[in-house]
C-alpha cells in the first residue's frame, strides 16, 4: 500500500495504486544529476516516504503537470504509451519574438535523426511577449525548445537554445492526457508569465518568479522556509526567509540601510505578503564583521508588531524563533534536508551534535529514537533554547538528552583521551550519578561531567554532526576559525565514530575553498558525499556556496 499524500495540497494533482501526479516546480530535476543532489523523485521519497518511478521527464527549467508510476509494472505500462504515442501534452511558453508567417504553425524538423512533430499556437501578445501554446504526442530531447527556436520564437530564458536571458526558463507544461487516468490533469499559466504580459513591476515578476522555484511543496512540510534566496533575484544581496505569518528580510550590503531596503523592496514585500498571507516582518541589515559586536546592525518592522516569540514547524516537531534577536533566528533553513535524513537513521544510536545551537539537529535525533544525544554548545542561551526544544516537543520525558556547555575542542579531546585511556568500569556510584544526568536533561546544563562513564570504557558514537560558525570569539582572548580548525576537527571526530559511523559536516564559509574543504575530510574518511542544499536555496551562477553539507563514512 501506497502512501497518500495530502489531497489538498496544491502540488499534488492526482494520486491511486499506479500513479502519482504532481505540478513540478522551476529549478528543480525530475531526478538526481549527480550523487548528493536530490532532484523531486528524491525530495518526495525523502519528505514523504513515498518510493516512486520516473516515466517521464521535465527539464529542470520547466515547471508543470508530471507523471510519476508507483510501480515497476506502471513505469512498464508508461513506456508503452509513449512508445504508442496514446498521450498528449499541451504546453505554454513566453517569448519575445513573433512568429514570422502565421499564428499557427507545425514544426517536423527531425530531430536527432528522429521524426517529430510539434503543433504551435499564438495564443495571445502584450507588452512586447508572446504566449505559444505547444502540442507534441510524444518529445524527444528539448523538442518544443529546439522547435521553437527552429521556428524563430526562441522561448524567454532558454539560454541553450537563443532565448533572451531571464530567471527562468518559460516553459510550462499545463495539460497532460494520459490514457490510465480520467481526470483532468491541468494547470494554469504560471504568475510570472501574467506578470510579463501585464507589464507588472520588475520586483513583482521576479518574487513570482522565485515562488515558482518553491510552489506549495515545502510549505507542505514546514511553515519555515527560504523565498527568496541571496542572489537570487537580479543578483541583489538580499534574502527572504518566511517564519509562520512573519517575514524576514536580511540584507548583506552594509551600504544599504534597512530603511532604504525596506523602500526599495516594498513592492515584491507587498506581493509575497498577499501570497503567503503574512501579517508582518522585520528587514535587517547584516554586518560584514560581526563577531566583536552584533550579528545585524540596523533594523526596521514592518506590518503588525512583531511577537518576541514564534513557534514554527518542520514536519511533526516545532521549534522555537526569535526574529528581534541581533544573532541568528534559531532554526537553520538550510539545514532541513539534513535533518530530515538524521531523523531516519538515529534509531537506538549514540548521537553528538556539535556546535549544537539550538539543538534542532538534537531533537530529530531523539524523535528518532536515538539512546542518547549530547548537544555541545559553548553559549549557555543558545543550549536554554535548546531545551526550550525538547520540552515543546515532549522529548524531555525520554530522558536521551544531555546539554553540555563546553568548547567543542575541548569536549572532543576529553572523548580521545577517554577512548586512548580505555578505563575500567567504575563504581556503581559513579554510575548511579551517570545515570542521574540522563534523566534530568532539562534540568541543569553541564560543565565538566559530561564523559559518561561505562562499564565498557570509552563508548564510540554512531551519529556525529559538526556545523561550525565560520569565525566566534571564545572568550578570553581566544577565536575560533572553521579555516584553521577543519582538519583537526575532521581527523578527531573521526577519531570518535564507530566503525559504522556516519559523520554529517556543514559550514557556511563563502569565502572558502571547497575543494579544501572536501579533501580534508577524504583524509579521513573512506567515502564523502556533497549534499545539495534545499531547493530554496538554489544555487546561483558564479555566485559562492552559501552552505556546504558532507556526509562522511569511515
Amino acid at each position: 500500500m501506497h502512501t497518500m499524500l495530502p489531497k489538498d495540497s496544491i502540488p499534488f494533482l492526482y494520486q491511486d495504486d499506479h500513479w502519482l501526479v504532481v505540478h513540478k516546480p522551476t529549478g528543480l530535476s525530475t531526478h538526481a544529476a549527480n550523487t548528493g543532489d536530490l532532484g523531486l523523485a528524491g525530495w518526495i521519497e525523502l519528505h514523504h516516504h513515498l518510493k516512486i518511478h520516473v516515466c517521464s521527464r521535465l527539464d529542470k527549467g520547466t515547471s508543470g503537470v508530471l507523471v510519476f508510476a508507483l510501480t515497476a509494472l506502471a513505469s512498464a505500462r508508461a513506456q508503452k504509451i509513449h512508445t504508442q504515442e496514446t498521450a498528449r501534452k499541451v504546453y505554454h511558453f513566453i517569448s519575445d519574438k513573433k512568429h514570422a508567417t502565421g499564428n499557427k504553425w507545425i514544426c517536423r524538423k527531425k530531430l536527432d535523426e528522429a521524426s517529430c512533430k510539434t503543433a504551435f499556437e499564438l495564443v495571445e501578445s502584450k507588452g512586447g511577449y508572446y504566449l505559444y501554446r505547444a502540442e507534441i504526442s510524444r518529445g524527444k530531447t528539448h523538442q518544443i525548445r529546439r522547435h521553437a527556436t527552429e521556428s524563430g520564437v526562441a522561448i524567454l530564458g532558454d539560454d541553450e537554445y537563443c532565448g533572451t536571458d531571464f530567471s527562468r526558463l518559460c516553459l510550462h507544461c499545463s495539460e497532460v492526457v494520459w490514457p490510465e487516468i480520467k481526470q483532468k490533469l491541468s494547470l494554469d499559466l504560471p504568475e510570472s508569465f501574467r506578470g510579463l504580459l501585464l507589464n507588472k513591476d520588475q520586483l513583482v515578476v521576479q518574487a513570482a518568479v522565485a515562488a515558482e522555484r518553491r510552489l506549495d511543496w515545502i510549505s507542505g512540510i514546514s511553515n519555515a522556509f527560504r523565498v527568496v534566496h541571496r542572489g537570487e533575484i537580479m543578483g541583489l544581496p538580499f534574502a527572504i526567509d518566511i517564519y509562520d505569518a512573519w517575514m524576514c528580510v536580511t540584507g548583506y550590503d552594509e551600504k544599504i540601510s534597512a530603511v532604504k531596503l525596506k523602500d526599495k523592496l516594498m513592492p515584491m514585500l507587498d506581493a509575497l505578503s498577499q501570497r503567503y498571507k503574512l501579517k508582518g516582518g522585520i528587514i535587517k541589515s547584516s554586518q560584514q564583521d560581526p563577531h566583536r559586536q552584533k550579528l545585524f546592525g540596523d533594523s526596521v518592522t514592518f506590518g503588525e508588531p512583531l511577537p518576541e516569540l514564534i513557534v514554527v514547524r518542520e514536519h511533526d516537531l516545532v521549534y522555537e524563533v526569535r526574529l528581534n534577536d541581533s544573532q541568528h533566528t534559531g532554526l537553520f533553513l538550510d539545514q532541513r534536508d539534513s535533518r530530515r535524513r538524521l531523523s531516519q537513521i538515529t534509531l537506538n544510536k549514540r548521537v553528538a551534535n556539535l556546535f549544537a545551537f539550538t539543538c534542532s539537529f538534537s531533537v530529530v535525533a531523539a524523535q528518532g529514537g536515538a539512546e542518547v544525544v549530547f548537544s555541545v554548545d559553548l553559549a549557555a542561551g543558545a543550549l536554554e533554547r535548546g531545551k526550550n526544544n525538547f520540552s515543546r516537543n515532549n522529548l524531555d520525558i525520554l530522558q536521551c538528552g544531555k546539554f553540555i556547555q563546553k568548547d567543542v575542542r575541548s569536549w572532543l579531546a576529553k572523548q580521545l583521551k577517554s577512548k586512548n585511556e580505555s578505563p575500567p568500569a567504575v563504581n556503581a556510584s559513579a554510575l548511579s550519578n551517570a545515570a542521574s544526568s540522563l534523566q534530568h536533561p532539562h534540568v541543569t546544563t553541564h560543565q565538566g561531567a559530561e564523559d559518561l562513564p561505562s562499564r565498557g570504557g570509552f563508548k564510540p558514537w554512531d551519529v556525529v554532526i559538526c556545523d561550525p560558525p565560520v569565525f566566534a570569539v571564545t572568550g578570553r582572548g581566544h577565536s575560533f576559525s572553521v579555516l584553521k580548525m577543519w582538519p583537526e576537527l575532521s581527523e578527531n571526530i573521526s577519531n570518535i565514530l564507530s566503525p559504522d559511523g556516519i559523520a554529517l559536516f556543514a559550514n557556511n564559509h563563502r569565502k572558502g575553498n571547497n575543494h579544501y574543504y572536501l579533501n580534508e575530510l577524504k583524509k579521513h574518511f573512506s567515502r564523502v558525499t556533497q549534499l545539495r542544499p534545499p531547493f530554496d536555496f538554489p544555487e546561483i551562477k558564479d555566485a559562492p556556496a552559501e552552505v556546504r553539507i558532507f556526509l562522511c563514512q569511515l
